[in-house]
Protein backbone atom coordinates (compact mmCIF):
# COMPACT_ATOMS: atom_id res chain seq x y z
CA UNK A 1 0.00 0.00 0.00
CA UNK A 2 1.30 3.46 -0.92
CA UNK A 3 2.49 5.78 1.79
CA UNK A 4 -0.16 8.44 2.34
CA UNK A 5 -0.19 12.12 3.21
CA UNK A 6 -0.95 12.19 6.92
CA UNK A 7 -1.25 15.92 7.63
CA UNK A 8 -0.37 19.33 6.17
CA UNK A 9 0.79 22.37 8.15
CA UNK A 10 0.03 25.83 6.77
CA UNK A 11 1.94 28.55 8.63
CA UNK A 12 1.79 32.29 8.00
CA UNK A 13 4.56 34.52 9.33
CA UNK A 14 6.27 37.77 8.43
CA UNK A 15 9.76 39.18 7.96
CA UNK A 16 11.13 42.71 8.14
CA UNK A 17 12.05 44.72 5.04
CA UNK A 18 14.11 47.70 6.29
CA UNK A 19 13.72 50.78 4.13
CA UNK A 20 10.77 49.49 2.11
CA UNK A 21 7.03 49.53 2.66
CA UNK A 22 3.85 49.62 0.59
CA UNK A 23 2.71 53.16 -0.17
CA UNK A 24 -0.74 54.40 -1.16
CA UNK A 25 -0.31 58.17 -1.13
CA UNK A 26 0.44 58.57 -4.86
CA UNK A 27 -1.63 56.97 -7.62
CA UNK A 28 1.38 56.18 -9.82
CA UNK A 29 2.82 53.84 -7.21
CA UNK A 30 -0.34 52.98 -5.25
CA UNK A 31 0.28 49.81 -3.24
CA UNK A 32 3.81 49.21 -4.54
CA UNK A 33 6.79 48.52 -2.32
CA UNK A 34 8.70 51.78 -2.25
CA UNK A 35 11.88 53.06 -0.67
CA UNK A 36 11.11 54.96 2.54
CA UNK A 37 14.21 55.94 4.56
CA UNK A 38 13.90 55.03 8.25
CA UNK A 39 10.82 52.82 7.78
CA UNK A 40 10.69 49.06 8.24
CA UNK A 41 7.95 47.23 6.40
CA UNK A 42 6.72 43.69 6.99
CA UNK A 43 6.21 41.12 4.24
CA UNK A 44 4.09 38.03 4.56
CA UNK A 45 5.70 34.61 4.15
CA UNK A 46 3.92 31.26 3.81
CA UNK A 47 5.26 27.86 4.88
CA UNK A 48 3.56 24.62 3.81
CA UNK A 49 4.76 21.33 5.32
CA UNK A 50 3.49 17.94 4.12
CA UNK A 51 3.88 14.96 6.49
CA UNK A 52 3.50 11.34 5.39
CA UNK A 53 2.37 8.32 7.38
CA UNK A 54 5.90 6.90 7.35
CA UNK A 55 7.51 10.08 8.72
CA UNK A 56 8.80 11.92 5.66
CA UNK A 57 8.35 15.71 5.47
CA UNK A 58 8.32 18.01 2.44
CA UNK A 59 8.26 21.76 2.94
CA UNK A 60 8.44 25.08 1.16
CA UNK A 61 8.36 28.73 2.29
CA UNK A 62 8.60 32.05 0.50
CA UNK A 63 6.90 35.42 0.15
CA UNK A 64 3.17 34.95 -0.46
CA UNK A 65 0.26 37.07 -1.57
CA UNK A 66 -2.99 37.64 0.28
CA UNK A 67 -5.27 34.62 0.19
CA UNK A 68 -2.59 32.03 -0.49
CA UNK A 69 -2.70 30.55 3.02
CA UNK A 70 -6.45 29.95 3.03
CA UNK A 71 -6.30 28.28 -0.35
CA UNK A 72 -3.34 26.14 0.72
CA UNK A 73 -5.40 24.91 3.68
CA UNK A 74 -8.40 24.19 1.44
CA UNK A 75 -6.34 22.21 -1.05
CA UNK A 76 -4.60 20.40 1.82
CA UNK A 77 -7.98 18.87 2.67
CA UNK A 78 -7.93 17.30 -0.79
CA UNK A 79 -4.36 16.08 -0.37
CA UNK A 80 -4.65 14.44 3.06
CA UNK A 81 -5.21 10.70 2.75
CA UNK A 82 -3.88 10.48 -0.82
CA UNK A 83 -0.58 8.88 -1.88
CA UNK A 84 2.21 11.44 -1.45
CA UNK A 85 3.27 11.13 -5.10
CA UNK A 86 -0.21 11.90 -6.53
CA UNK A 87 0.72 15.47 -7.53
CA UNK A 88 -1.16 15.46 -10.84
CA UNK A 89 -4.43 14.34 -9.25
CA UNK A 90 -4.08 16.82 -6.39
CA UNK A 91 -3.44 19.55 -8.97
CA UNK A 92 -6.44 18.48 -11.06
CA UNK A 93 -8.88 18.50 -8.15
CA UNK A 94 -7.30 21.53 -6.48
CA UNK A 95 -7.61 23.71 -9.59
CA UNK A 96 -11.33 23.05 -9.83
CA UNK A 97 -11.76 23.73 -6.12
CA UNK A 98 -9.94 27.06 -6.48
CA UNK A 99 -11.97 28.45 -9.39
CA UNK A 100 -12.51 31.29 -10.20
CA UNK A 101 -9.73 32.58 -7.93
CA UNK A 102 -5.95 32.26 -8.25
CA UNK A 103 -4.01 29.09 -7.43
CA UNK A 104 -1.29 30.59 -5.22
CA UNK A 105 -1.89 28.34 -2.22
CA UNK A 106 -2.00 25.28 -4.45
CA UNK A 107 1.42 26.33 -5.77
CA UNK A 108 2.99 26.16 -2.31
CA UNK A 109 1.49 22.72 -1.65
CA UNK A 110 2.76 21.41 -4.99
CA UNK A 111 6.25 22.79 -4.26
CA UNK A 112 6.27 21.03 -0.88
CA UNK A 113 5.24 17.76 -2.55
CA UNK A 114 8.23 17.99 -4.93
CA UNK A 115 10.52 18.67 -1.95
CA UNK A 116 9.04 15.57 -0.34
CA UNK A 117 9.71 13.49 -3.47
CA UNK A 118 13.36 14.53 -3.54
CA UNK A 119 13.79 13.66 0.13
CA UNK A 120 12.10 10.26 -0.28
CA UNK A 121 14.40 9.37 -3.18
CA UNK A 122 17.45 11.10 -1.67
CA UNK A 123 18.13 13.31 -4.70
CA UNK A 124 17.98 17.02 -5.45
CA UNK A 125 15.16 18.64 -7.40
CA UNK A 126 17.58 19.20 -10.29
CA UNK A 127 18.31 15.46 -10.38
CA UNK A 128 14.58 14.64 -10.24
CA UNK A 129 14.04 16.90 -13.25
CA UNK A 130 16.95 15.46 -15.21
CA UNK A 131 19.04 18.62 -15.05
CA UNK A 132 22.80 18.72 -15.32
CA UNK A 133 23.94 22.15 -14.16
CA UNK A 134 25.19 22.88 -10.68
CA UNK A 135 25.45 26.66 -11.20
CA UNK A 136 23.20 29.07 -13.09
CA UNK A 137 23.96 32.40 -14.69
CA UNK A 138 22.12 35.20 -12.90
CA UNK A 139 21.10 38.78 -13.56
CA UNK A 140 20.44 41.58 -11.10
CA UNK A 141 16.94 43.03 -11.35
CA UNK A 142 16.42 46.39 -9.64
CA UNK A 143 13.44 47.66 -7.71
CA UNK A 144 11.38 50.36 -9.38
CA UNK A 145 13.19 53.67 -9.38
CA UNK A 146 12.02 56.08 -6.68
CA UNK A 147 12.11 59.79 -5.87
CA UNK A 148 13.57 59.37 -2.39
CA UNK A 149 17.29 59.14 -3.18
CA UNK A 150 17.65 55.47 -4.18
CA UNK A 151 17.78 54.88 -7.95
CA UNK A 152 16.21 58.31 -8.44
CA UNK A 153 18.11 59.23 -11.63
CA UNK A 154 19.65 57.42 -14.57
CA UNK A 155 23.06 58.26 -13.14
CA UNK A 156 22.22 56.51 -9.85
CA UNK A 157 20.90 53.46 -11.71
CA UNK A 158 24.05 53.17 -13.83
CA UNK A 159 26.28 53.66 -10.80
CA UNK A 160 24.45 50.92 -8.89
CA UNK A 161 24.62 48.44 -11.76
CA UNK A 162 28.25 49.37 -12.36
CA UNK A 163 29.07 48.41 -8.78
CA UNK A 164 27.31 45.08 -9.25
CA UNK A 165 29.28 44.48 -12.45
CA UNK A 166 32.47 44.88 -10.42
CA UNK A 167 31.22 42.04 -8.15
CA UNK A 168 30.80 39.69 -11.10
CA UNK A 169 27.27 40.32 -12.42
CA UNK A 170 26.95 40.30 -16.21
CA UNK A 171 23.20 40.93 -16.65
CA UNK A 172 21.08 43.83 -15.42
CA UNK A 173 17.37 44.67 -15.57
CA UNK A 174 15.81 48.00 -14.65
CA UNK A 175 12.23 48.14 -13.38
CA UNK A 176 11.62 51.73 -14.51
CA UNK A 177 10.08 54.57 -12.54
CA UNK A 178 6.42 54.56 -11.62
CA UNK A 179 5.51 57.70 -13.57
CA UNK A 180 5.84 56.20 -17.06
CA UNK A 181 7.67 59.19 -18.60
CA UNK A 182 8.71 57.84 -21.99
CA UNK A 183 11.47 60.42 -22.41
CA UNK A 184 13.06 59.59 -19.06
CA UNK A 185 12.79 55.87 -19.77
CA UNK A 186 14.34 56.13 -23.24
CA UNK A 187 17.20 58.28 -21.97
CA UNK A 188 17.86 55.77 -19.19
CA UNK A 189 18.03 52.91 -21.69
CA UNK A 190 20.64 54.65 -23.84
CA UNK A 191 22.62 55.76 -20.78
CA UNK A 192 22.77 52.24 -19.33
CA UNK A 193 24.22 50.87 -22.55
CA UNK A 194 26.77 53.70 -22.73
CA UNK A 195 27.94 53.22 -19.14
CA UNK A 196 27.78 49.41 -18.83
CA UNK A 197 29.30 48.60 -22.22
CA UNK A 198 28.31 46.47 -25.16
CA UNK A 199 28.95 43.12 -23.49
CA UNK A 200 26.50 43.58 -20.60
CA UNK A 201 23.14 41.85 -21.02
CA UNK A 202 20.54 44.56 -20.42
CA UNK A 203 16.78 44.23 -20.03
CA UNK A 204 13.94 46.66 -19.27
CA UNK A 205 10.76 45.84 -17.36
CA UNK A 206 8.60 48.98 -17.04
CA UNK A 207 6.24 46.99 -14.78
CA UNK A 208 3.08 48.02 -16.66
CA UNK A 209 3.50 51.82 -16.44
CA UNK A 210 2.61 52.92 -19.99
CA UNK A 211 -0.99 53.81 -20.78
CA UNK A 212 -0.58 53.66 -24.56
CA UNK A 213 0.94 51.28 -27.05
CA UNK A 214 2.64 54.25 -28.72
CA UNK A 215 4.57 55.15 -25.54
CA UNK A 216 5.53 51.51 -25.08
CA UNK A 217 6.77 51.35 -28.69
CA UNK A 218 8.75 54.58 -28.23
CA UNK A 219 10.66 53.14 -25.28
CA UNK A 220 10.90 49.72 -26.95
CA UNK A 221 12.67 51.30 -29.91
CA UNK A 222 15.21 52.78 -27.50
CA UNK A 223 15.77 49.27 -26.13
CA UNK A 224 16.09 47.94 -29.66
CA UNK A 225 18.67 50.54 -30.63
CA UNK A 226 20.63 49.85 -27.44
CA UNK A 227 20.69 46.10 -28.13
CA UNK A 228 18.70 45.01 -25.08
CA UNK A 229 18.20 41.27 -24.49
CA UNK A 230 14.44 41.70 -24.04
CA UNK A 231 11.62 44.17 -23.29
CA UNK A 232 9.07 43.12 -20.69
CA UNK A 233 5.59 44.09 -19.46
CA UNK A 234 5.43 47.75 -20.52
CA UNK A 235 1.64 48.12 -20.80
CA UNK A 236 -1.10 48.81 -18.28
CA UNK A 237 -2.98 47.37 -16.62
CA UNK A 238 -1.34 43.95 -16.17
CA UNK A 239 0.22 42.78 -19.41
CA UNK A 240 -2.55 40.25 -20.02
CA UNK A 241 -3.88 41.26 -23.46
CA UNK A 242 -2.34 39.33 -26.36
CA UNK A 243 -3.79 41.69 -29.01
CA UNK A 244 -2.05 44.82 -27.73
CA UNK A 245 1.22 42.98 -27.25
CA UNK A 246 1.07 41.63 -30.78
CA UNK A 247 0.94 45.26 -31.92
CA UNK A 248 4.03 45.88 -29.81
CA UNK A 249 5.85 42.87 -31.30
CA UNK A 250 4.97 43.91 -34.84
CA UNK A 251 6.46 47.38 -34.25
CA UNK A 252 9.73 46.25 -32.68
CA UNK A 253 12.72 44.12 -33.55
CA UNK A 254 13.74 42.72 -30.17
CA UNK A 255 12.31 39.88 -28.06
CA UNK A 256 9.19 40.67 -26.04
CA UNK A 257 8.83 38.86 -22.69
CA UNK A 258 5.26 38.47 -21.37
CA UNK A 259 3.01 36.24 -19.25
CA UNK A 260 4.30 37.07 -15.77
CA UNK A 261 0.67 37.99 -15.00
CA UNK A 262 -0.91 35.32 -17.20
CA UNK A 263 -1.21 32.37 -14.86
CA UNK A 264 -1.09 28.71 -15.80
CA UNK A 265 0.18 26.71 -18.79
CA UNK A 266 -3.01 26.87 -20.88
CA UNK A 267 -3.30 30.66 -20.73
CA UNK A 268 0.40 31.09 -21.45
CA UNK A 269 0.14 28.81 -24.46
CA UNK A 270 -2.82 30.81 -25.78
CA UNK A 271 -0.92 34.08 -25.31
CA UNK A 272 2.10 32.80 -27.20
CA UNK A 273 0.08 31.23 -30.02
CA UNK A 274 -1.90 34.49 -30.39
CA UNK A 275 1.37 36.28 -31.14
CA UNK A 276 1.52 38.29 -27.92
CA UNK A 277 5.06 37.36 -26.89
CA UNK A 278 8.38 35.91 -28.02
CA UNK A 279 9.42 34.52 -24.64
CA UNK A 280 7.41 33.04 -21.76
CA UNK A 281 7.52 33.59 -18.00
CA UNK A 282 6.96 31.01 -15.27
CA UNK A 283 6.89 31.37 -11.49
CA UNK A 284 6.46 28.47 -9.07
CA UNK A 285 4.46 30.74 -6.73
CA UNK A 286 1.85 31.73 -9.34
CA UNK A 287 1.81 29.08 -12.07
CA UNK A 288 0.62 25.90 -10.32
CA UNK A 289 3.90 25.23 -8.59
CA UNK A 290 6.71 23.18 -10.04
CA UNK A 291 4.22 20.90 -11.81
CA UNK A 292 2.62 23.82 -13.66
CA UNK A 293 5.97 25.39 -14.52
CA UNK A 294 7.16 22.13 -16.06
CA UNK A 295 4.08 21.93 -18.28
CA UNK A 296 4.81 25.42 -19.65
CA UNK A 297 8.54 24.74 -20.05
CA UNK A 298 8.01 21.49 -21.98
CA UNK A 299 5.40 23.12 -24.23
CA UNK A 300 7.77 26.00 -24.97
CA UNK A 301 10.75 23.71 -25.59
CA UNK A 302 8.77 21.83 -28.23
CA UNK A 303 8.40 25.12 -30.12
CA UNK A 304 11.94 26.34 -29.56
CA UNK A 305 10.72 29.13 -27.27
CA UNK A 306 12.78 30.23 -24.28
CA UNK A 307 11.20 30.37 -20.83
CA UNK A 308 12.52 32.86 -18.28
CA UNK A 309 11.80 32.14 -14.61
CA UNK A 310 10.41 35.05 -12.61
CA UNK A 311 12.12 36.16 -9.41
CA UNK A 312 14.41 34.43 -6.93
CA UNK A 313 13.80 31.12 -5.16
CA UNK A 314 15.84 27.97 -4.61
CA UNK A 315 13.21 26.23 -6.75
CA UNK A 316 13.89 28.60 -9.60
CA UNK A 317 17.59 27.83 -9.56
CA UNK A 318 16.67 24.16 -10.01
CA UNK A 319 14.29 24.97 -12.89
CA UNK A 320 16.89 27.05 -14.73
CA UNK A 321 19.49 24.32 -14.14
CA UNK A 322 17.15 21.74 -15.70
CA UNK A 323 16.08 23.52 -18.88
CA UNK A 324 17.38 22.57 -22.31
CA UNK A 325 17.71 26.23 -23.30
CA UNK A 326 20.02 28.66 -21.52
CA UNK A 327 17.82 30.93 -19.45
CA UNK A 328 18.87 33.42 -16.78
CA UNK A 329 18.12 33.34 -13.05
CA UNK A 330 16.52 36.58 -11.85
CA UNK A 331 17.59 38.14 -8.55
CA UNK A 332 14.77 40.63 -8.06
CA UNK A 333 14.26 43.16 -6.66
CA UNK A 334 17.51 44.70 -5.43
CA UNK A 335 18.65 48.24 -4.70
CA UNK A 336 21.47 49.98 -2.84
CA UNK A 337 19.28 49.60 0.26
CA UNK A 338 17.99 46.06 -0.41
CA UNK A 339 20.88 43.68 -1.07
CA UNK A 340 18.90 40.43 -0.63
CA UNK A 341 15.34 40.34 -2.03
CA UNK A 342 14.55 36.87 -0.64
CA UNK A 343 13.23 36.37 2.89
CA UNK A 344 16.10 35.67 5.28
CA UNK A 345 14.60 32.44 6.62
CA UNK A 346 17.32 29.87 5.94
CA UNK A 347 19.84 28.07 8.16
CA UNK A 348 21.74 26.38 5.32
CA UNK A 349 23.52 29.44 3.94
CA UNK A 350 21.18 29.93 0.97
CA UNK A 351 21.23 33.61 -0.11
CA UNK A 352 20.18 35.76 -3.04
CA UNK A 353 22.18 38.77 -1.86
CA UNK A 354 24.05 40.48 -4.65
CA UNK A 355 27.41 39.98 -2.94
CA UNK A 356 26.97 36.19 -3.25
CA UNK A 357 27.56 36.17 -7.02
CA UNK A 358 30.47 34.14 -8.35
CA UNK A 359 33.29 35.70 -10.30
CA UNK A 360 31.84 34.07 -13.42
CA UNK A 361 28.41 35.65 -12.92
CA UNK A 362 26.75 32.47 -11.61
CA UNK A 363 25.06 31.25 -8.44
CA UNK A 364 25.08 27.70 -7.03
CA UNK A 365 22.10 25.36 -7.27
CA UNK A 366 21.22 23.73 -3.92
CA UNK A 367 22.49 20.15 -3.94
CA UNK A 368 20.74 18.59 -0.95
CA UNK A 369 17.70 16.28 -1.23
CA UNK A 370 14.54 17.90 -2.56
CA UNK A 371 14.69 21.68 -2.86
CA UNK A 372 17.85 21.46 -0.79
CA UNK A 373 17.36 24.17 1.82
CA UNK A 374 16.65 24.24 5.54
CA UNK A 375 14.58 26.81 7.40
CA UNK A 376 14.97 28.79 10.60
CA UNK A 377 12.24 27.16 12.70
CA UNK A 378 12.89 29.45 15.65
CA UNK A 379 12.36 32.57 13.52
CA UNK A 380 9.24 31.09 11.96
CA UNK A 381 7.79 30.23 15.37
CA UNK A 382 8.57 33.69 16.74
CA UNK A 383 7.06 35.53 13.76
CA UNK A 384 4.02 33.28 13.17
CA UNK A 385 0.78 35.22 12.69
CA UNK A 386 -1.56 32.29 11.95
CA UNK A 387 -1.34 28.54 11.44
CA UNK A 388 -3.50 25.51 10.83
CA UNK A 389 -2.75 21.79 10.66
CA UNK A 390 -5.03 19.88 8.29
CA UNK A 391 -5.70 16.22 9.09
CA UNK A 392 -8.28 13.67 8.01
CA UNK A 393 -10.37 14.72 11.03
CA UNK A 394 -10.69 18.43 10.19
Amino acid sequence: MSTLIDRVEVVQFDVDTPGYTRTFDVDDRGGSWYYQPGVTGKRAVLMVRVHTTDGHVGEYANHAVTGAAQQAADVARIAVGRPWHAREQILRVGRRLSRPAHSYGLCFLDNALWDLAGKVYGVSLTELLGGGRDRVRAYASSVNGDREGSLTTKEEVAEFFGGLRDLGWTGFKMHSWHEGDKWEEAENVAYLREKLGERADLMLDPACVFDSVSDAIFVGKACQEAGFRWYEDPLRPLGVGAFAHRQLRDALDLPILQTEHVAGPEAKADFLLAGGTDLLRVDSHFDLGITGCLKTIKFAESLGVNVEVHGPSPIHRHLVASMQATSLYEVANVSPHLPDPSPEIYTCGYRDAYDSIGADGTLPVPSGPGIGVSYDDELISRRTTASVTVTADN
